[in-house]
């Protein structure tokens, strides 16, 4: 496959480079340069509400004035808990202005897995919108400062924030899955933040007049790439949410606001193109940029059919550690050839080191870790500095370089390009997101009953990684598992739940007496007929059964089962969303499938639906699944 060296001029017009010694300042300043330049400009749209440069940064103020007031400490992180939209975003300025550092909450993650980030974090104030007022204050308690917007009005537009931070600053720290069962806090600085800028700025040639669309979650390294580049470029940003809106509103909005620039994960872009009919077409995007996780050729297909010929596929790696390594800029009727794509060459800040279990470099064409080594790596994990020490090495002596250990494997390919080949250790890629498989483990060992608890990947759809759970229970306790699911969810987010768990009556060993994960049988995905299920009853249930059935993988799908406890998951749910949508135009949320759980509770909300449209006034209003009011 012949990779192109840059991305065409012809696609972004008005280019400018952004220069090495820009990233040797603050993102607050970068970000005042553009509110001169471009004051005027379009910064924010998200279905809330619109910014202009000007009108982002003085909201930013007004909320950094209200910051300082209430908490003037700088030497702790701010917590942030907000829907996905453009609030978020003017807080994430807000705290950066005030010379402090953040941590993005998830308000979809348990309760007691934001609790161990708040107090890990060691955070002092929490920052929230008016939706999660209830959630920040039980989450705050007695110990830390709560500030919900609402109540922060009161700062000035026009107030003047403190000097800004120098480049060695924190600026965030990103939580990932830990291996010793808990997340971990990366922590990254101002200046590795504007590295990333300029290697994304420059690698594909953003313009002012770019528009990206964020669709990842805020609490991910995915979601700093996208922000920072499309806001201190003059760019504007597009704050979507797939979870509430959908596969179908997601097409309607690439195309109606003419998005020219996507980032996200393989696995996302894979339900996405799943979901809308062969002939939908998103002329405007000139990058579809791709990484995270491994990405099969086949994806090749999805891509040249849906995209226009001046459009630029860019898959890339890059862990939360040390952001983006490498990418492939893969041009538009590339052959797919066989294997799976190419993670590319690396950007100029960044060079990988293969090394085998010694740590001497391989040779070409042997598989080894992935290594890499900048100047622009992770300060390091949070409050650890023994896992610091393990995973970021010193370089040679006197150098401003180090070296940090991502525990992927690669190998070199004959034209020189990086070759993603999987892990080394028990972390594995889903959907995008780094999931260390012990913090599962833990999660269902604690159920009463349970022995032992084992979790891997698995591909039981090709190019569909999944995480499979397997289990021994105590003689004579049976585990249900409902029991199962219930305790995952209490404890850890929605995409680290196991799609199928495995009851055994004993692990498979190694010779040495450790559990053998490679003679784990693969789980069966045709249902036990032995157990009754109640059958559709009417055209509505059987259309959505079979729907059901085909994203789900399985052979039949009973009106009665629950939707999360078939393996189902919210990319999933967006996916069947969509063809609800198509069949019987109407707006399905995928929310709104989740909360319905089951085929024939669906199939009421559709008839619903249906009825609705033909005997009220308001089409629109009438021919929409209704959802659960959000929580106050």
């Amino acid at each position: 496959m012949k990779l192109l060296s840059r991305i065409p001029a012809r696609t972004s017009r008005g280019f400018s480079t952004f220069p090495d010694e820009a990233i040797e300042r603050s993102i607050p300043e970068r970000f005042a340069e553009q509110v001169r330049a471009h004051g005027k400009r379009l910064a924010l749209r998200w279905t809330g509400g619109r910014h202009t440069f000007s009108s982002l940064d003085a909201a930013a103020n007004s909320l950094a004035q209200a910051l300082l007031g209430r908490d003037p400490d700088t030497k702790a992180p701010v917590a942030l808990l907000f829907a996905h939209g453009g609030e978020a975003l003017v807080a994430i300025l807000a705290v950066l202005k005030t010379g402090k550092f953040y941590v993005v909450l998830d308000p979809d993650y348990p309760a007691d897995r934001l609790r161990y980030m708040l107090a890990d974090s060691g955070a002092t104030t929490m920052v929230c919108d008016a939706g999660h007022r209830a959630q920040a204050r039980e989450l705050c308690g007695e110990s830390i400062a709560l500030l919900p917007v609402d109540d922060a009005r009161e700062g000035s537009p026009a107030f003047v924030p403190p000097a800004p931070p120098g480049p060695d600053s924190p600026a965030m720290i990103l939580y990932t899955s830990g291996s010793t069962g808990k997340p971990k806090g990366v922590l990254h600085t101002h200046r590795n933040v504007l590295a990333e800028v300029r290697n994304h700025t420059n690698g594909l040639r953003v313009t002012e007049r770019d528009r990206w669309l964020l669709s990842a979650s805020l609490s991910f390294a995915n979601s700093v790439r996208t922000v920072y580049t499309s806001l201190l470029n003059g760019a504007a940003l597009y704050p979507f949410d797939v979870k509430q809106r959908g596969f179908t509103e997601l097409a309607d909005w690439l195309v109606d606001n003419r998005i020219t620039i996507i980032r996200g994960v393989p696995t996302f872009f894979r339900n996405f193109m799943a979901s809308i009919p062969d002939d939908r077409s998103f002329p405007a995007v000139r990058v579809l940029a791709l990484g995270g996780e491994s990405m099969p050729r086949a994806d090749l297909a999805a891509f040249n059919r849906h995209f226009s010929p001046r459009c630029v596929l860019a898959h890339g790696f890059g862990p939360t550690e040390c952001l983006t390594v490498c990418w492939a800029l893969i041009p538009h009727g590339a052959s797919p050839g066989e294997g799976r794509l190419p993670i590319g060459r690396c950007l100029p800040d960044k060079v990988v080191l293969l090394r085998d279990a010694s740590g001497r470099e391989v040779d070409a064409g042997e598989v080894g870790e992935i290594a890499v080594r900048s100047r622009y790596l992770a300060v390091g994990y949070w409050r650890d500095p023994e896992r610091t020490r393990e995973s970021f090495l010193p370089d040679r002596p006197g150098s401003a370089e180090r070296i940090y250990l991502t525990g992927d494997m690669g190998a070199l390919a004959p034209d020189g390009t990086l070759i993603h080949v999987g892990r080394k250790d028990l972390q594995v890629k889903i959907r995008g997101f780094r999931v260390d498989v012990i913090e599962i483990e833990n999660a269902l060992s604690a159920v009463p009953g349970i022995r032992e608890a084992v979790v891997v990947s698995r591909e039981l759809v090709p190019g569909e990684p999944q995480l499979c759970a397997y289990f021994v229970a105590q003689p004579g306790v049976p585990v249900a598992d409902s029991v199962l699911r219930a305790a995952v969810a209490r404890a850890l987010p929605d995409y680290m739940m196991p799609g199928v768990f495995v009851a055994l009556d004993a692990m498979p060993l190694t010779p040495n007496g450790k559990i053998d994960r490679l003679r784990l049988p693969l789980p069966a995905r045709d249902r036990d007929r032995s157990i009754a299920r109640t059958a559709p009853r009417t055209e509505i249930e059987k259309s959505l059964a079979a729907m059901w059935a085909d994203v789900l993988g399985l052979d039949e799908v009973g009106i009665d089962e629950r939707f999360l406890e078939l393996g189902g998951d919210s990319l999933q749910a967006a996916r069947i969303a969509a063809r609800v949508a198509a069949a019987w135009k109407i707006a399905c949320p995928a929310a709104a499938l989740l909360e319905a759980g089951t085929v024939a509770q669906m199939a009421g909300l559709v008839a619903a639906a249906q009825q609705g449209a033909s005997a009220g006034n308001n089409q629109d209003a009438s021919r929409r699944i209704p959802r659960r009011a959000p929580p106050s």
